[in-house]
């Protein structure tokens, strides 16, 4: 009766991993790109601006909450962000919010995308002003 259990436990382990496994699939193939835009994102010294791959067609907002309204689009994947600032909680579980010039704009003015949408790590999330990026 022990063995059944045990075997069957073992099924149950091996079954759960393979769903793991392809539940998992599509955010670590998310994931390869980003390392890549990653280990180009920082700020840098010759303009202070925030470089870094960035999720493709983000629409940009007037204010950095969902709320507001949409004023642009920004179609490149990899941008500049000229500051940050605190705003309302996205998906990437924090309230860090980045302006920048989109693409597109219905009033040619910057507009702010949230975190989850740039491609920085959520260490510099947390305090992007210690990496040398304004507060807006």
């Amino acid at each position: 009766m022990i063995v059944k259990s045990v075997k069957a436990t073992a099924a149950s382990v091996t079954v759960a991993a393979a769903l793991a496994g392809i539940l998992a699939a599509p955010s670590a193939q998310a994931a390869t790109s980003a390392p890549a835009a990653a280990a180009e994102c920082g700020v840098r010294a010759h303009d202070n601006r925030l470089w870094c791959g960035n999720s493709g067609s983000a629409p940009t907002r007037a204010e950095p909450f969902h709320e507001s309204p949409i004023t642009g689009l920004l179609q490149s994947t990899f941008s500049y962000f000229t500051c940050w600032s605190p705003g309302g909680l996205h998906g990437g579980g924090n309230t860090t919010w980045y302006r920048t010039v989109p693409d597109w704009s219905s009033d040619g003015r910057e507009g702010y995308v949230p975190a989850d949408w740039v491609f920085t790590p959520s260490w510099f999330d947390a305090d992007p002003s210690r990496y040398g990026l304004r507060r807006c």
